[in-house]
């Protein structure tokens, strides 16, 4: 890859100046000096493919010495004398270039929200392989349990790159509803592996302004489930939909913002609502396409509102959507729930 980044490279000049680029000496030089480090750099390969063009180039090197310093006095003055201290510098370059990339590959595994994998990382890229996997599981719950594949490759600067993961998430209870979908590492906005698991279990996560959520019945070619994607102007505003709900949580503005930040990774969260007096447990989920929340009784069996709260509280939370559903300025506009 590195040997066509040359060639790229010399085309791209070809194109821009009229003098024959074989016979100019800076150029040819500096070819020379990138060979030379490409060399040094995987001189202890072991991929047979990397050996057999090492040699090609070993051949190549000596006839562009030959064009560059034609007195083989010189030449071997080269060999005995520069060509050790050039290749001590581009040893000490590209350690310090592997140490870099190995950080930089380190904090974006952590800080995607993989722990604890850096020796399994150092022991792939030591083996030398040109991509790797690194496999993770564990138990969400007693029934439910998650497999991870983080992809590993090398990019065209021969630096390795978290390309992404593949996130399965297994029934042992019920096998048949087995679920995969693989996730390309981004900028901005890469999945982590809890809104994995939450994708996966059929429910929505914010990313940005938008909202995303699996088509758990389509899938694309390579076998992931298209996503379904719910953006800014879809106008799902989960701030004023929970705020509508007779909840404990609302009362403190600390637990208030708690609650919307695990909503917005898709969690299924356990609230208390306030019913006759009585505080009763419940679980709620974003669901951004009905511009509502999913509501779960303490067996996690989905209910209706009407079933959450009493005829007098429901009306109140009808009159509220009512309300909300008003024009304003001229724009209609449906906020709030959606009540079944």
């Amino acid at each position: 890859m590195e040997l066509k980044q040359w060639r790229s490279r010399e085309e791209r000049f070809s194109k821009l100046f009229n003098f024959s680029l074989s016979n100019n000496r800076s150029l040819v030089k500096e070819k020379l000096h990138h060979y030379e480090r490409i060399g040094t750099k995987y001189k202890g390969t072991r991929n047979i493919d990397e050996r057999f063009a090492l040699q090609m180039l070993k051949q190549e090197k000596n006839k562009i010495l030959k064009q560059l310093y034609p007195n083989q006095l010189v030449r071997l003055v080269r060999k005995l004398v520069v060509a050790p201290l050039i290749d001590q510098i581009a040893v000490r370059r590209n350690e310090k270039e592997e140490q870099k990339n190995y950080q930089s590959l380190h904090e974006q595994v952590q800080r995607i929200g993989f722990k604890d994998l850096s020796n399994q990382i150092d022991q792939q890229i030591k083996e030398g392989y040109e991509q790797f996997t690194i496999p993770v599981s564990y138990y969400v719950n007693e029934k439910e349990r998650l497999h991870h594949e983080l992809s590993f490759a090398k990019d065209q600067s021969g630096q390795y790159q978290f390309e992404g993961f593949k996130t399965t998430l297994q029934n042992e209870s019920c096998p048949e509803e087995n679920r995969s979908q693989y996730f390309k590492i981004q900028e901005e906005n890469s999945i982590n592996p809890t809104q994995a698991y939450n994708l996966l279990a059929g429910r929505a996560v914010q990313k940005g302004s938008s909202w995303i959520q699996l088509n758990l019945n389509d899938k694309d070619a390579n076998h992931n489930h298209r996503i379904k994607e719910f953006r800014h102007d879809y106008d799902y505003n989960l701030e004023k939909t929970i705020q509508q709900l007779p909840l404990k949580e609302l009362s403190n503005k600390t637990n208030t913002y708690k609650l919307q930040d695990a909503l917005r990774e898709g969690n299924r969260q356990s609230v208390t609502l306030l019913k006759n007096g009585n505080e009763l447990q419940f679980y709620i989920e974003a669901n951004p396409q009905f511009k509502s929340v999913n509501i779960y009784d303490g067996q996690l069996k989905k209910i209706s509102m009407t079933t959450a709260l009493n005829d007098k509280t429901i009306e109140t939370v009808k009159q509220i959507v009512k309300e909300n559903e008003r024009p304003q300025n001229n724009h209609s506009k449906r906020n709030g729930m959606h009540i079944n």
